[in-house]
């Protein structure tokens, strides 16, 4: 894999040598499928760099595209992406990654190269505005050889904004300002961004505010569910030298809500109270970036990070706080993170046969919570993580075949006061082949090791987690146990996949491909919830007439690793793109289950097809387009270990001892259309999309309501 420098430019432009890229990146709808003879040129700004490894399944979104000016969250923007799952419903508290069998937790994601690894205990969040990313590259597989710890499933990588994005080839200032707004309860946005750009800098400032009213919950219809989200970037590189470039990133964002407890948890009533909470967030990030492109004949470069986050969140519970003003206050805690990392890279060519493209690097970061009297569930703790990778590409000169090795050493530790501390090292590997034999075909194998690191909330949360009153002042308490001793989870992933691609097939310039991925995964240690259950007597219970039942009671919530479990499954593609026309339809089929317990795992989704269709209207400046996404339904298994007469599932009881519960399958259709006004207006473009088309009435595999049919109307005005 080669570079090569821009000269009197900010941007650099990466080649990569076809065997290196020719992987399946398949890309649907809003992607790009990217084939070419001998190279594949990638032009990026620093920070915007994505390493794609040998025979590694990519997807790409791109984030301006008509069809994403409805996202309301960054984790919009992967709906109705094959094999990838949004959990949560609208609001941007609880909204999680499930893909590859993962849930959250084994998905990494990265703003900028810079991993974002809040979790509260309770929920999910991705802390970034949509209309500041400009595209979005999802790894999926073992991939922490390349992306380091949390990608067992795989990585998704948001890249942001830069001057050249919007800017046209010689334009060296200009503006846009956008806003949209959606019909069923008039949710908005609005804000500006203002960009500039010379042969030695690129400078982008962009600000937006928007307002999200969100689902509550029927047990407290009075509660107004809102999230009021304000959000700013500034990013300028520098290039003093063709060879040199320093970029410099802030941002900052706050979201200001009223919104439940456990905002992914299905809105219906239930035995326990969901209690709306809230919620004042505030995350301001720090990044330096410098990149190094001397000349030389090993064409060596280099590319060094540091980065600093501040994340400030303050919850309170607001029927608490009135019934016990004198025993609760906020909850009040900060999670720090900084580190850096370097990473380098040489060609180098042997005996005219062989070519070796050799990276290597390390990075380094620590993050440490502190919490107050009150944030209970998130008590002080530190992690530290440092690693270490090589990886050598190896392209042959005479056969169109790449070979891949490489691996990563980490090290990380844990720590709480009074706890013994929680320290481990890790060794991953990976090795690929890719091979064209023709021009249209593509065959890839890979077999990828990967590991996360326990949160600290699964290791030192001693908590309550609910308490039931009773009669007369007794009450039963259920209580979150710390697991100190939990070992890292990993895994074992071997792939085996094809692509065929054809060029003009039925007309000129048409290209047809579609291909298949087989993949099959060994996690060890997996780490899930656990408890003790004893059998005690519910008062409060209801059967019939009969009052009270004997239950198995949750009288202590802890995690713990399983020895193993198993995941495997398909991801397919058919693409197909003419001048009048792109169609896109991919499948995706994931099983998975824990060995010898019985249980699905619970971040295994059905089967799902998603289907994407766009024309423009002749010359006319009009883009139409459809979306389909069609989910099987649900097909969880649990275990009859705890099971009561009352419960009525044929099928168990899940990890948390709730009943099974099957989700029916179903059809959603979204259309859309963009108008580019520059025939009037020049710069102006709207989108009008109506999502839910036919109102469908749904829920989740998560079992949680989605919402009905909603139009949402977006503007674009770039000058």
């Amino acid at each position: 894999m080669q570079f090569k420098p821009m000269p009197a430019s900010i941007f650099q432009e990466k080649k990569f040598p076809i065997s290196t890229l020719t992987i399946a990146i398949t890309l649907a709808g809003l992607s790009h499928s990217v084939l070419a003879q001998d190279v594949i040129q990638v032009s990026a700004s620093p920070f915007g760099f994505e390493e794609i490894a040998v025979a590694e399944q990519v997807d790409v979104i791109d984030a301006q595209a008509p069809e994403q000016q409805s996202a309301t969250s960054a984790l919009d923007l992967l709906k109705g992406q094959p094999g990838v799952f949004v959990s949560g419903s609208n609001s941007t508290y609880g909204q999680g990654i499930q893909m590859r069998g993962y849930d959250s937790r084994g998905v990494k994601v990265t703003i900028d190269n810079i991993t974002q690894d809040f979790n509260s205990g309770l929920y999910d969040a991705t802390f970034i505005d949509p209309t500041l990313i400009n595209k979005v590259y999802i790894h999926k597989g073992s991939a922490s050889v390349h992306h380091g710890g949390g990608a067992l499933a795989g990585v998704v990588a948001f890249k942001t904004l830069n001057a050249a994005d919007i800017l046209k080839p010689g334009q060296k200032l200009g503006g846009r300002a956008f806003s949209g707004i959606n019909r069923n309860d008039h949710s908005y946005y609005a804000g500006a961004t203002l960009l500039g750009r010379s042969e030695s800098f690129d400078t982008l400032l962009s600000y937006s505010q928007r307002k999200k009213h969100i689902m509550g919950s029927p047990e407290f219809e009075l509660a107004h569910n809102v999230e009021k989200i304000h959000n700013w970037m500034l990013k300028t590189t520098w290039l003093p030298h063709p060879s040199y470039n320093l970029t410099l990133q802030l941002k900052e964002y706050r979201n200001d809500s009223l919104s439940l407890k456990q905002p992914a948890k299905p809105t219906e009533k239930t035995k326990y109270p969901n209690a709306p909470h809230e919620r004042q967030s505030h995350q301001r990030d720090i990044a330096i970036n410098q990149y190094f492109k001397p000349q030389n004949s090993l064409n060596w470069q280099a590319e060094w990070s540091v980065y600093y986050t501040d994340l400030y969140l303050d919850q309170t519970d607001t029927i608490k706080i009135i019934k016990k003003p004198d025993e609760y206050g906020p909850e009040e805690r900060n999670q720090y993170t900084y580190g850096t990392k370097f990473s380098n890279s040489v060609s180098l060519p042997m005996y005219n046969w062989v070519n070796h493209y050799i990276q290597s690097g390390f990075e380094y970061y620590q993050q440490k919570q502190t919490s107050n009297q009150y944030a209970i569930s998130y008590p002080p703790s530190e992690l530290s993580n440092m690693s270490g990778w090589l990886v050598n590409d190896m392209t042959l000169h005479h056969l169109p075949i790449t070979f891949s090795a490489g691996t990563r050493f980490t090290q990380y530790q844990t720590s709480r006061e009074n706890f013994p501390e929680n320290k481990h090292t890790n060794w991953s590997s990976r090795f690929a082949v890719s091979a064209t034999p023709t021009s249209w075909l593509n065959l890839h194998s890979s077999y990828a090791e990967a590991y996360r690191t326990p949160r600290m909330s699964e290791l030192y949360n001693n908590s309550n987690h609910f308490t039931i009153p009773l009669f007369f002042g007794a009450s039963i308490k259920s209580d979150f146990r710390p697991s100190p001793d939990l070992q890292p989870e990993t895994n074992k992933t071997w792939e085996t996949g094809l692509k065929l691609s054809f060029d003009e097939l039925y007309f000129k310039n048409d290209s047809l491909q579609f291909g298949s991925t087989y993949f099959h995964t060994k996690a060890k240690n997996y780490i899930t919830v656990d408890g003790e259950y004893p059998l005690s007597f519910n008062p409060r219970a209801r059967d019939g007439n009969k009052v009270g039942r004997m239950e198995h009671f949750p009288k202590k919530i802890f995690f713990i690793n399983i020895p193993s479990a198993t995941i495997h499954g398909f991801d397919s593609f058919v693409h197909y793109k003419t001048h009048w026309f792109d169609i896109a339809v991919n499948h995706n089929h994931t099983m998975g289950r824990e060995d010898g317990t019985n249980y699905s795992l619970s971040s295994i989704r059905p089967q799902t097809l998603t289907a994407r269709i766009n024309a423009p209207v002749a010359t006319t400046g009009i883009q139409i387009g459809w979306i389909g996404e069609f989910s099987a339904k649900t097909k969880f298994q649990g275990n009859a270990k705890y099971q009561r007469p009352h419960h009525k599932s044929d099928k168990g009881l899940d990890r948390y001892h709730k009943e099974v519960i099957q989700y029916a399958g179903y059809g959603v259709h979204d259309f859309y259309v963009n108008y580019q006004a520059d025939e009037f207006i020049k710069g102006l473009s709207s989108t009008l999309t109506m999502k839910n088309a036919f109102d469908k009435q749904y829920i989740s595999s998560m079992g949680v309501p989605q919402e009905g049919r909603n139009f949402y109307f977006n503007v674009n005005y770039n000058w």
